[in-house]
């Protein structure tokens, strides 16, 4: 329902704004005769001719930038964009529908403007470089000395209880805490479990005892169902304060999660969402200070209320997020039935606005292995965002601290998102290749060996170097990258995250470009991307 009512309201905003965008406003003064050769672009449009239409919507584009008539230009860059990924030349049409967004906000068509960019995002090629590192050299850069945290590396964790191969609720045999390991082949840290506010922690007896006996957390949603009011500085929160600390496991509190998004009944008051968040963690920070960790946990859509929500530093100890993908190609800028959206970069903008000041981590999140409007099996798509996203993650996002992946086919008003690992072996088999990553830590306390340092625009040691690529392009799916320095092929990789060992000795003090090409699963060249570096 969430997604349903999200892509309603984008799409209402878009046709809202293309109205708007109809009613062209007609500048007093032209050098040119704009409107003519608007028409004649459009017959050429008409017959294919793309390159030559191009010509003519830059000409008068360029007039309506300098006459400030900025709606008039955001058509004018969409049309050239558009005949540009026509011509299959996708980094052109890249650049005038950055363009376009430019000019779509300066015009005050702020829908018309995040379509452009996301159209944009989409077709985007591009690679940034990194070199696997010893934790000891990043020191306590990554870190913000929050309860729990690593100073490196990022705890793995799951919400399994649904996944009937390795939980049975009725009787406890078996248990996901020693079942889900068995599963992916490596032991999680913590688990997460929603929790009605108001019920007694007793309810949580089995999973308490069986997360101590483990060696594991808990995430605990805890979501108050009957509204925000509910939530008052009384005996039964003391009490559960209490309980969690006498339990002796250690506990990331998320309170009301996904704040930001209308399906939930405790948004659309960010003022009492902060003073019942400011009151829970009052009550935790006092009564259970050595093993609470208060979780706050919006949604990565929608981005533009987010902040109105945060109850402050002094109240968070960790912030998460809810990361979902589900095959959509309706967004498609090609429409060639692809989604070409990043699970990757959902994380972004969460990460820009407080990996800085807190800890970060998926508190949820998965990518669903169908379509599941037209139950259409993804397999092959959502295996490769599953494994770029844990294997990119420790180098684009380093400060993340912890993943939980929601292991679950669940039916959400009659709509099933289907992520579940143990129904489909291949995604399955991306999940445990992908958490193998000496990154990804099983027990609270414990320290990632590994970092994983920059070097595009930056420098590399002349050694033999580990080299890795966050490679994204307007192509969902890769099979294969190449690595050349000075027109010379160095290395050829098959894997994500494109790893491969790179002699950089004879480069020794040189400024150098390291060249990278990608191919589709056909064989096929996708992009050529160039990275600088210093040789140090």
């Amino acid at each position: 329902m969430a997604e349903r009512r999200r892509w309603r309201r984008f799409t209402l905003g878009i046709a809202a704004a293309l109205l708007i965008m109809a009613a062209w406003p007609v500048g007093s003064a032209y050098a040119l005769n704009v409107w003519g050769i608007y028409k004649e672009a459009e017959k050429l449009d008409a017959k294919g001719k793309y390159a030559e239409a191009i010509a003519k919507y830059k000409l008068i584009a360029d007039e309506f930038v300098k006459n400030k008539e900025y709606g008039n230009a955001t058509n004018m860059y969409r049309n050239i964009g558009a005949d540009y990924s026509k011509l299959k030349k996708y980094d052109e049409a890249v650049a005038n529908w950055d363009k376009e967004a430019l000019y779509a906000d300066k015009a005050g068509q702020l829908q018309v403007s995040l379509a452009a960019k996301r159209k944009a995002d989409m077709l985007r090629s591009s690679v940034q470089l990194y070199v696997e590192t010893d934790a000891a050299a990043a020191g306590s850069a990554n870190y913000h000395g929050e309860i729990f945290e690593p100073k490196n590396g990022a705890y793995i964790g799951a919400y399994a209880e649904l996944d009937t191969a390795v939980h049975n609720a009725k009787t406890s045999n078996p248990f996901y805490t020693e079942k889900f390991p068995e599963l992916t082949g490596k032991k999680h840290a913590a688990y997460l479990l929603y929790f009605t506010y108001g019920k007694p922690l007793s309810m949580l007896k089995s999973h308490l005892e069986h997360a101590r006996a483990n060696g594991t957390a808990l995430q605990l949603g805890i979501q108050p169902i009957q509204g925000l009011d509910q939530v008052q500085d009384d005996e039964y929160l003391h009490q559960f304060a209490k309980d969690i600390a006498e339990s002796g496991v250690n506990v990331f509190l998320r309170f009301a999660n996904e704040m930001n998004g209308d399906w939930v009944p405790w948004h659309g008051d960010p003022d009492k969402y902060i003073e019942k968040f400011r009151l829970l963690a009052d009550v935790m920070h006092k009564e259970a200070p050595n093993n609470v960790a208060m979780v706050w946990a919006p949604g990565s859509t929608p981005e533009y209320n987010i902040e109105d929500y945060y109850p402050g530093d002094a109240y968070v100890d960790w912030v998460g997020v809810s990361v979902y993908s589900i095959f959509n190609p309706t967004l498609d800028p090609l429409k060639a039935g692809e989604d070409r959206a990043s699970h990757l970069d959902k994380f972004n903008h969460i990460y820009k606005l407080y990996a800085q000041r807190k800890p970060v981590f998926i508190s949820e999140g998965g990518v669903s292995y169908m379509y599941p409007e037209k139950l259409q099996d993804k397999t092959a798509w959502a295996s490769y965002q599953l494994k770029q996203f844990y294997l990119s993650l420790p180098m684009v996002y380093p400060k993340v601290k912890a993943v939980f992946y929601f292991d679950s086919n669940h039916d959400s008003s009659n709509r099933v998102k289907y992520y579940m690992l143990s129904a489909n072996t291949k995604l399955l088999e991306a999940y445990k290749t992908s958490i193998a990553s000496p990154f990804y830590l099983s027990t609270i306390g414990e320290e990632s060996a590994v970092v994983y340092r920059k070097i595009s625009g930056s420098t590399v040691e002349a050694d033999v170097e580990t080299v890795s690529a966050y490679m994204k392009t307007w192509t969902p799916v890769l099979s294969k990258v190449t690595y050349e320095i000075g027109g010379k092929t160095i290395a050829a990789v098959t894997q994500l995250p494109w790893s491969a060992k790179i002699d950089f000795k004879p480069y020794h003090g040189k400024r150098i470009d390291i060249v990278v090409k990608a191919y589709d699963p056909t064989g096929k060249l996708v992009t050529t991307q160039k990275s600088s570096v210093t040789v140090k």
